[in-house]
């Protein structure tokens, strides 16, 4: 740059904003390393090297930090305190005015913290300005290419430009114009506060941003009135739906056409420019904030007639910004291209992968077809030594593998994997409240081979084609505007759920889940993607996990092939929160199982902390038959409504305990603490406590009774789904207290052999989420009556009189482990495979398997009793409700892995 220029030019840097959108409550997004260097400290470094003297930073929020972060490399900043922070326009009148104080009468720059510019643009900028006896240059971009957030620029005749519009802005042109619209449609003398919020949802479906942007009519929407009709013609105005740019008014679709560049926001201006036009900025926009784009506009309009012209890049590498993670590691890996250094993740990682996993795709077949001993031995310490299992086993790696070949070539060198279904014996319900699990890995599988790519792309293509077409995804295109930090924040951001209102229920979403994950995890690195072809066995919506399956498969190749280092802890627990992608808001009890199970072994893994206390050998005289209703449990709408809905007991039930209980709220927190052991109490004190918390109680009801403290978290686990007419609090507590201790008490039981009484254990599980019961009469012919856990007050004091009595058989009865609770995920179809089991000979006890609300029941029996448990499951449920009989008695196998030979 010249350096007369150079001398008489001063940088204003705007950092006074957060930029929550990066998800960090505690760092300034300009505080965020670029190549191991803050963003901020890139940007006054470039300045510095093009020879400009006089920098000011405006801070705001967290100004301590980003003053701290450039002092220590740049003590002679100056810097302006932006209080409080109300946009970009008052921060540059606040940056300008110190820069006047301090003497500068020169051109002054005006840019954001969070750029990356090239220098060449900044030289190119500051050459055009001089050159062409310039008021004011701006950097802008081509349209095509460019973030969709930027401003819109438009221009009249020679290219002159006239204004910047914010996208925003153009959203609300588009309510006001459908606003308007419905009021020449009806004849209606007021519109209620939703149908406008309808109207504009479309446009901006947050309604906090929705209510800021109506302006006067937010602010009447928020108060839940009904408008009046002339009221809301008189607040949209004379022209609503259009803005005056350069005497003409335009729609927001004529906006569109006008522009074709849009603003990139450095702006190279006379300081009399800026202190004339500064302090004439509005805040009377959809944000309700002073834009500095408003400068461009008022030089356009203003009497002086002063010079404006915009100086056009043509790579949108020359000027970069980022508002959220996504963004930011674009950004790095554009750096380290133009360094000429190797992407955080290429080839490099691929390499390490051990050669006896890592092979050509024609390679597997030929061992596959040839299976060789060392095969054999691999798929023998998996799955057991049962030939005909493995031969099962084999077939569906093989048609992975030439769905492979035939549609990404037979010389990629890829990995052969698996993730096996999993059966929950005890503790259903309560991994996410602290509870332990009981699991065992079964024998179907989920098979991935795949491949790594050098992109983040990943392309997806299943055996079952029909049922699962091909799907291909971008994982730096989904993240959007991801927060830092905040994992739970994305899943439930609009930008998730406008992913899957145009894709639920689709496989895909599965292996998103797994990656988005992994991604916002490792926040250096973009992880690469994968070609991968998919095969498998583990029935759908059929409560064995086939969609946990899927996202423990998927995580393991994202490991593999991104050279992760995670603990078997981080791993199952990265799965159980990817798959909160999907909407639902389970734990990780699935995951554990899948990855961590062991060949003819029960895992009892607890949480929070994490951790696997034991395995216990599976008793040999007994087997495990999983029996599929033919009901899908697939995870619908108001599957996951119900799925939450309980969920949202759980957690508001706890809430109301732990205030009605103060004592004894630091030693709560996870509703697996109310028990005796951790109180100190009886187990007639936990029923006692329980009745301080209502049986059943409405919405509004509830919000009133939690206290204050609690009503940012009540209002996020109330969006998790549509509200019942009352939530049944207390039923829920108690299944999930006794469900509890049901799980801890499994091992011990089994260990002892005494299948009679994990059998009665199971039952009563059962009991917990059944909806009716089935009787057989004496013609044997099931008759179907209705049940319910009575959780009412005077059931709860019968269990405490029980405790209290001297009859053993009534204590034993009492006991918590004994108590079903009331938390319903069963069906008619389930409840009446349950008790056909049960009647059967040899039976132990019989259960749901998996979440519930469709699926598959589990029944433990002796070995010799399978053929007749079979049959009477045949003749009994399958032939009378025309289902297709799908039975198999499974065996507990290893966990997920790579396969290696």
């Amino acid at each position: 740059m010249d350096r007369t220029l150079a001398k008489d030019l001063a940088v204003v840097i705007l950092c006074g904003g957060q930029g929550t959108r990066m998800g960090s409550a505690d760092k300034h997004k300009v505080c965020f390393d670029i190549g191991g260097v803050p963003a901020i400290n890139r940007t006054v470094g470039m300045f510095r090297d093009l020879g400009v003297g006089k920098i000011v930073v405006v801070v705001g929020a967290l100004a301590g930090q980003v003053m701290r972060t450039v002092r220590s490399e740049f003590p002679g900043v100056i810097f302006a305190r932006q209080r409080p922070q109300r946009g970009t326009g008052h921060a540059a009148l606040v940056g300008v005015w110190r820069l006047r104080r301090a003497g500068h009468a020169g051109p002054a720059l005006l840019t954001m913290g969070d750029k990356v510019i090239e220098p060449s643009v900044i030289e190119a900028l500051a050459a055009r300005f001089a050159r062409g006896g310039c008021d004011m240059v701006f950097v802008t971009g081509p349209k095509a290419g460019t973030s969709g957030g930027a401003g819109r620029v438009v221009s009249g005749r020679g290219g002159v430009p006239l204004r910047v519009v914010e996208r925003r802005d153009i959203q609300r042109l588009k309510i006001m114009a459908r606003l308007d619209s419905l009021l020449g449609q009806s004849r209606r003398r007021s519109m209620s506060a939703e149908s406008i919020l309808k109207a504009g949802r479309r446009h901006i479906p947050d309604r906090a941003k929705l209510v800021t942007a109506l302006g006067p009519v937010g602010r009447l929407v928020d108060a839940g009135a009904d408008v009046p009709a002339a009221k809301l013609r008189r607040l949209l105005g004379a022209h609503p739906g259009t803005m005056e740019i350069g005497g003409t008014r335009l729609t927001a679709a004529q906006v569109e056409r006008r522009s074709r560049t849009v603003n990139l926001s450095v702006y190279l201006a006379r300081s009399e420019l800026l202190r004339r036009l500064l302090p004439k900025i509005k805040a009377d926009n959809a944000q309700g904030e002073y834009y500095l784009t408003d400068l461009v506009q008022l030089a356009a309009e203003d009497a002086r007639g002063w010079k404006l012209e915009q100086q056009t890049v043509r790579r949108w590498t020359d000027v970069m910004a980022f508002n959220s993670p996504d963004e930011l590691l674009r950004i790095r890996d554009v750096l380290r291209r133009r360094k000429g250094a190797a992407p955080a993740v290429a080839k490099a990682p691929a390499a390490k992968l051990d050669p006896r996993q890592y092979r050509p795709a024609s390679e597997w077949l030929a061992i596959f077809d040839r299976w060789p001993p060392a095969l054999r031995r691999t798929f023998a310490r998996i799955y057991g030594p049962d030939d005909a299992l493995l031969r099962g086993r084999r077939a569906v790696f093989l048609s992975a593998i030439r769905l492979f070949i035939s549609r990404f070539g037979r010389d990629r060198r890829a990995v052969v994997l698996r993730a096996p279904g999993r059966l929950n014996l005890m503790g259903r319900h309560v991994d996410h409240r602290g509870g332990a699990v009981n699991v065992i890995a079964i024998d179907r599988d989920v098979v991935f081979v795949a491949a790594p790519r050098d992109d983040d792309r990943v392309r997806l293509a299943s055996s079952e084609v029909t049922r699962f077409p091909d799907r291909e995804f971008v994982i730096s295109e989904l993240l959007g505007s991801m927060p830092w930090d905040d994992w739970l924040g994305y899943v439930n951001s609009e930008a998730v759920r406008d992913i899957l209102r145009g894709s639920r229920g689709d496989w895909s979403n599965y292996v998103k889940a797994a990656f988005l994950r992994l991604q916002h995890r490792c926040e250096r690195q973009r992880l690469v993607g994968m070609d991968a072809a998919v095969a498998g066995d583990v029935p759908m919506a059929a409560g064995l996990s086939s969609s946990s399956a899927m996202v423990v498969a998927s995580a393991e190749a994202a490991v593999a092939f991104n050279n992760l280092d995670l603990t078997p802890s981080e791993f199952v627990d990265f799965c159980g929160e990817g798959e909160w992608f999907v909407g639902s808001r389970g734990g990780a009890a699935d995951h554990a199982a899948i990855r961590l199970g062991r060949r003819g072994s029960v895992a009892h893994i607890v949480f929070f902390p994490f951790r696997v206390e034991g395995t216990c050998p599976m008793p040999p005289d007994c087997r495990v038959l999983i029996a599929n209703s033919g009901q899908s449990a697939h995870k619908s709408a108001s599957a996951r409504d119900s799925f939450n809905e309980r969920v949202a007991c759980y957690e508001l039930g706890f809430m109301l305990f732990k205030d009605r209980l103060p004592r004894y709220a630091h030693l709560l927190e996870h509703l697996r603490d109310v028990n005796a052991r951790r109180l100190g109490c009886s187990v007639a004190d936990i029923y006692r406590m329980l009745l301080k918390v209502p049986e059943t109680i409405s919405r509004r009801g509830l919000v009133g009774m939690l206290s204050a403290r609690h009503r940012e978290r009540v209002d996020r686990i109330l969006s998790s789904h549509r509200p019942p007419e009352t939530y049944a609090l207390r039923g829920v507590l108690m299944f999930g207290v006794a469900e509890c201790e049901r799980s801890r008490l499994a091992p011990d039981v089994l260990r002892s052999g005494d299948l009679a009484a994990f059998g009665r254990m199971m039952n009563v599980s059962h009991d917990g989420d059944r909806v009716c019961r089935y009787t057989r009469g004496k013609t044997g012919r099931w008759r179907r009556s209705a049940y319910a856990y009575d959780a009412g007050d005077a059931a709860v004091a019968a269990r405490c009189d029980d405790l209290a009595g001297g009859d053993d058989g009534r204590v034993r009865a009492a006991g918590l482990h004994m108590q079903p609770g009331g938390y319903r995920c069963s069906t008619y179809r389930i409840d009446r495979m349950v008790d056909v089991a049960l009647a059967a000979p040899g039976v132990y006890g019989a259960q749901l398997a998996g979440a519930g609300l469709g699926g598959c029941i589990m029944v433990l029996a002796r070995p010799g009793a399978m053929g007749k448990l079979e049959r009477s499951l045949r003749e009994q449920y399958y032939e009378p409700a025309g289902v297709e009989p799908d039975m198999h008695v499974c065996r507990p196998v290893e966990g997920s892995g790579l396969i290696r030979v």
